[in-house]
């Protein structure tokens, strides 16, 4: 989907993320406060948490991901990116 004024390409995107023991409720609060994220919630599996944004741009979906992969306590990261709409 491109937005309309500025002809950029927008997508939507999970990031899931790997944290340390009793680490997971501040990268929540964390990824909870970034603009353009729609949901966060802790999950169980190979993840720890998983982070929906809306629709934005690439270059804003990396800038969240790497705000996250600084905080304290998180392990790795894994950013998927969804196909824009035709």
């Amino acid at each position: 989907m491109r937005h309309a004024k500025e002809g950029i390409c927008v997508v939507k995107s999970c990031i899931l993320v790997n944290c340390k023991l009793l680490k997971t409720k501040k990268v929540v609060d964390l990824a909870k406060k970034q603009p353009g994220v729609k949901q966060v919630f802790p999950v169980h599996g190979r993840w720890d948490i998983a982070i929906a944004t809306d629709d934005l741009d690439l270059k804003r979906i990396a800038e969240i991901g790497m705000i996250i992969y600084k905080a304290e306590g998180v392990e790795i990261l894994e950013t998927l990116v969804g196909y824009p709409e035709a």
